[in-house]
């Protein structure tokens, strides 16, 4: 198995025939089908199940191609990174972040670190907590901004910072509520709420545990999401504060319940190597914000 066949294989799976892979790659489809036929025999698997129209992937070749995207991602990274360091730059740094990661804190932890480091590039990959997770675990990035909860064996944790919910959404929705103070989700009784499918289960155990039902008009997985459905008036967002920003447009009021808190964390895998980038970035941050 090389570099040349991964290749090929991945553009298959991504283009779905053969001929569309070989239009992309610019070349004929006998040399194409020819070196998957080899990667089939070389491991006595077969990688695809051939329809009259598509192909589509067998156990073996959807394992396979998770291998290959890690692969090729690692070269890709590894001649980008000696090509900036040809070049008198400093390399990359591959950071994980949430939706509602974007605020101050992380904002103030990136000047400090570009002040020694300013060479460096960012390469961002946006997604819930989940999937950041399983990227740190299968090394497609190096360190996470997350939030609570989360398991946290294996990790080593740096807590960003601490936030309370809030109640975001069009003014028609706050109008019967003091202007001045912090509601309870029993104000919130009855109104369809937009919440966060990861915080679904506490919000409704906590409305449930006041003898309260949850109106669900929306449950989704992105912060954003939850704060897009709200500015269009279709509900109140249930949201973290660090949110808020991306809506100035929404009122909204602090919730009561103190049990409805998250926290903002910068995370890597313990036990691992991480690149010279990542150890430092991570430093800084424990400088601004280790207890």
């Amino acid at each position: 198995m090389n570099m040349e066949q991964l290749t090929y294989f991945s553009a298959v799976v991504e283009e779905g025939t053969i001929s569309g892979a070989a239009r992309r790659l610019h070349m004929s489809q006998p040399p194409l089908s020819m070196q998957i036929r080899k990667l089939e025999q070389e491991y006595g698997v077969l990688l695809f199940e051939r329809g009259a129209r598509q192909i589509r992937l067998t156990e073996a070749g959807k394992l396979l191609y998770d291998y290959a995207q890690r692969i090729l991602d690692l070269k890709d990274s590894a001649e980008e990174d000696l090509k900036s360091l040809h070049a008198g730059k400093g390399g990359s740094l591959k950071l994980g972040i949430i939706s509602s990661g974007t605020c101050e804190e992380l904002f103030a932890g990136i000047r400090a670190f570009r002040r020694d480091h300013a060479q460096v590039r960012f390469k961002l990959f946006d997604s819930n907590t989940f999937l950041l997770l399983d990227a740190l675990e299968r090394q497609r990035i190096e360190l996470a901004l997350i939030r609570t909860p989360f398991l946290s064996r294996g990790l080593d944790i740096l807590r960003i910072r601490s936030d309370s919910f809030a109640a975001a959404g069009t003014e028609q929705y706050f109008r019967h509520l003091p202007a001045d103070q912090p509601v309870t989700l029993k104000d919130l009784n009855h109104l369809p709420l937009i919440v966060y499918r990861r915080w679904e289960k506490q919000i409704r155990q906590t409305m449930e545990a006041e003898q309260l039902c949850p109106d669900y008009s929306c449950i989704n997985d992105d912060a954003r999401t939850s704060i897009q459905w709200a500015a269009a008036g279709l509900g109140v967002a249930l949201v973290p504060t660090s949110v808020l920003p991306l809506a100035p447009q929404l009122s909204w009021r602090l919730l009561a319940e103190e049990s409805l808190t998250s926290d903002l964390c910068l995370v890597r895998r313990s036990g691992q190597h991480p690149s010279d980038n990542a150890q430092a970035f991570f430093r800084t941050f424990a400088a601004l914000y280790g207890h």
